[in-house]
């Protein structure tokens, strides 16, 4: 058995979690009610719908963790969204949030590195695995917010907020 050395795994997950969180809200915070809804061009995704999948696929990542099932469609339907301003959304988001939080304040660092299985569907994606450990479907939590960060930003700057600019 190995002692740990450095930082528990829980402890570096809510860091992350909350400083691409922070980003998120502050970014998604300029988006006007009016705006929530506009995407760059037919077929691709609106702020509400990036937001949306955000929230959704964090409960299901949770889902997962607990049941080894996908649970999509049930997940878009628990997260909500469907508020009429950003903040509304963005309340949605930070409920979704404290699941994960109370998992990862609850869980030991033993339970974090014990493989949990893999719902069927998602096996392709990680490269054939039966199982994963949940602190891994907690870091892509992180990596899925962040990327999804990276679009309403690029988003935002399509529609003239430079990112690189300080804000007025």
């Amino acid at each position: 058995m190995s002692t740990m050395i450095g930082r528990p795994h829980a402890e570096r997950l809510l860091i992350d979690l909350a400083e691409i969180r922070e980003e998120l809200v502050k970014e998604a915070g300029q988006i006007p009610p009016e705006q929530l809804d506009w995407a760059p061009a037919g077929g691709m995704k609106s702020y509400r719908d990036l937001l949306i999948e955000i929230g959704a696929t964090e409960l299901e990542n949770m889902a997962a963790l607990r049941t080894g099932k996908a649970t999509w469609n049930e997940q878009i339907d628990r997260f909500g969204g469907r508020g009429p301003d950003v903040e509304s959304v963005l309340n949605d988001l930070a409920k979704a949030r404290q699941v994960t939080i109370d998992y990862l304040e609850g869980v030991s660092e033993a339970e974090l590195q014990a493989p949990c299985p893999l719902p069927p569907e998602w096996q392709e994606n990680y490269g054939g695995l039966t199982a994963i450990e949940p602190e891994e479907l907690i870091r892509f939590t992180a990596r899925h917010e962040y990327y999804h960060l990276g679009q309403i930003i690029t988003m935002r700057w399509i529609q003239g907020h430079n990112p690189y600019e300080p804000a007025d």
